[in-house]
């Protein structure tokens, strides 16, 4: 636009300064008159343009400033709700704290309870024990006989469930004290001391490594329960087929600084759908006498304490696999012992 307003006054000077005749000098005016005309028209049009874009931008003005006062609103809102839910994290907070308080308090207690309970039930128990041998070498009667030795036998299992529980409350309050030793020795010293199992001379026991010598730093005592709890089981779950040859075969795999003892053995089949189950406390994979129902139970409990773990692999009619993997003590495991 400002072109044009430049052209129309050059012509404009033109008309003034050059000599033409009237003639011409219509047809140059005529020419500068639409030229203005035409400017004048191209003014409106962009002062029409203007006034719109004016318009649109107060438009947007106003819904910048709408939008300013909901964001103040919103940041209002929002602070006072941080304000409430901070206040509300707090509480809860202070809830979660007080909670865990009260549930160590009661864990404490339910151990001093499991503790004293077992321990006065054990006094009775014993004198009932003994009552029974003295009764059994003086009573001739042989239903009276029958009698006691049920009565012992009963009690002999509920000071053996004592006995577990007293160990277990133990165990879970036991701080590891790590030491080096050689498993290999361990392993045959505990299966020794298996002999008053009653299937312990049917079953054929071997044990598989790699190295004449096995060393591993690790607490002997809690390993020694592992182990002396998993061959328990085994022997105790020896299928009772008496054609059947029974056997009990350990393995281990020592990988730098872990390691893996696989113990097999051809028992009772264990469902698939009792696998979730068999390391509960007092869960009996099958009805026998023998077994208490905390041999897993204890055994889970004490990897742990090692930072291990133990699983059951697989059991099928043929054979039953567990396996028990353990890292070896460092420092801050010991920092972090529990």
């Amino acid at each position: 636009m400002f072109e044009k307003e430049q052209h129309i006054a050059q012509q404009a000077q033109l008309l003034l300064n050059e000599n033409l005749t009237a003639e011409e000098w219509g047809i140059a005016y005529a020419r500068l008159a639409l030229d203005y005309a035409d400017m004048l028209a191209d003014m409106k049009f962009f002062t029409k343009i203007s006034d719109r874009l004016q318009n649109k931008l107060a438009l947007i003005n106003e819904e910048v400033i709408e939008h300013s006062i909901k964001l103040e609103n919103a940041k209002k809102i929002i602070a006072i709700q941080n304000k409430t839910l901070t206040t509300k994290v707090n509480q809860k907070t202070s809830d979660v704290g007080n909670a865990y308080s009260q549930l160590l308090a009661t864990h404490s207690e339910l151990d001093q309870f499991v503790y004293r309970a077992s321990h006065d039930l054990k006094g009775p128990i014993a004198r009932l024990l003994g009552l029974c041998q003295v009764a059994n070498l003086e009573i001739k009667d042989s239903l009276a006989k029958e009698y006691l030795e049920k009565i012992e036998k009963t009690s002999s299992e509920m000071n053996n469930i004592l006995e577990n529980l007293l160990y277990i409350n133990m165990l879970k309050n036991e701080v590891a004290e790590p030491s080096t030793f050689n498993i290999l020795t361990e392993i045959e010293k505990i299966y020794q001391t298996l002999g008053f199992l009653s299937n312990y001379s049917k079953t054929e026991f071997n044990v598989e490594h790699e190295n004449e010598e096995v060393y591993f730093y690790t607490d002997i005592d809690i390993f020694k329960t592992i182990i002396k709890n998993l061959l328990e089981f085994a022997i105790k779950h020896i299928d009772p087929a008496e054609n059947k040859k029974s056997y009990i075969q350990v393995q281990i795999l020592q990988k730098s600084t872990d390691l893996e003892i696989i113990i097999s053995y051809n028992g009772i089949e264990i469902p698939n759908s009792n696998y979730h189950l068999i390391f509960n406390l007092f869960h009996k994979v099958a009805n026998l006498d023998e077994s208490t129902g905390t041999e897993l139970y204890t055994t889970q409990l004490a990897a742990y304490k090692l930072h291990g773990s133990v699983i059951l692999l697989e059991s099928t009619k043929e054979k039953t696999t567990f396996s028990l993997h353990l890292p070896s003590f460092d420092k801050k495991m010991l920092e972090n012992n529990f």
